[in-house]
């Protein structure tokens, strides 16, 4: 008994689920895409399991006609691809998916059935521009419109290689826009902070009449502080802006007041009430000062 348990252990770690997927696209380009339950709710094209005794055209024939109720007379080979345990898919599954495409002309009316949600048209760039389209249709996306060899012999390695180098592409990508994201929870960070550093400054600003020893000591230990506070600005790559002296400028500049004054030509900052900050050629906040106006 438990050399048979280890046996159907040993073989169902070799399955590998044998998948057919159909590109429904039209001549401008749109293809037809299913929102299913079974992928997260993302979106993918029509689609399932080969049948033994099926050949790959006849699954994807099959499927097309269960899940949309179209009538395929001839599909195009697109290419295979590869998955693996998707986290995406309702359950683990090593997927081998053999690709078509089937022209219609138009949006035909499509009667889907229960394996999907929703239904609904996109071009190729505006499916890989969304972030709800899942993996394994995505991959498979990528190179749609790649060049496909027509001999019997078709080299599904040379094709296998290219589906590859897309997805590591994809990958790529979406580590950039991860480094965006964390680039831009930085800046909410820092403009929060920045309020904190300008309060130090005015604070240290301040003058008592009649110093004391305590009183300076009081004020050595804030101006440190304040200096730390500096130096995080810095290493976060934070300028603070000069002001009096300069033209106004309200793309960096606000305006609270105007006042007359004969030092400076009409139209210059003469005073300086909350300090501004950039960060590289952006504006993460605004000075606000008074102008001259004669």
């Amino acid at each position: 008994m438990t050399h048979d348990t280890d046996n159907m252990t040993q073989k169902s770690s070799r399955d590998i689920s044998v998948i057919t997927g159909i590109f429904i696209q039209n001549e401008k380009g749109e293809i037809w895409f299913g929102r299913m339950p079974k992928w997260s709710d993302m979106l993918a094209i029509a689609g399932g399991h080969l049948e033994r005794g099926e050949t790959l055209e006849e699954s994807a024939k099959r499927e097309l006609k269960e899940e949309t109720g179209l009538d395929a007379d001839s599909l195009e080979f697109v290419g295979q691809y590869e998955m693996i345990d998707s986290p995406q898919y309702h359950k683990k599954k090593h997927f081998l998916a053999f690709n078509y495409r089937y022209h219609v002309t138009g949006q035909p009316d499509i009667q889907y059935n229960d394996e999907f949600s929703e239904a609904l048209w996109l071009t190729k760039e505006e499916a890989l521009a969304r972030e709800d389209v899942n993996d394994l249709t995505r991959m498979s996306l990528s190179a749609l419109n790649a060049p496909i060899a027509q001999e019997k012999n078709i080299d599904y390695k040379d094709q296998w290689l290219r589906a590859q180098a897309d997805y590591a592409n994809l990958q790529k990508e979406t580590a950039t826009k991860r480094g965006e994201w964390a680039s831009m929870s930085e800046w909410q960070i820092l403009e929060e902070f920045i309020p904190v550093y300008d309060n130090f400054k005015k604070a240290f600003a301040v003058t008592i009449d009649g110093e004391d020893k305590k009183w300076e000591s009081w004020k050595q230990g804030i101006g440190y502080i304040m200096k730390q506070f500096g130096d995080i600005l810095k290493q976060h790559g934070i300028e603070e802006m000069e002001t009096v002296g300069k033209s106004f400028d309200p793309t960096m500049h606000e305006s609270v007041s105007e006042e007359s004054s004969d030092e400076y030509d009409d139209g210059v900052i003469i005073r300086e009430v909350d300090a501004g900050y950039k960060k590289g050629g952006k504006i993460l906040k605004v000075a606000r000062v008074v102008v001259n106006k004669k």
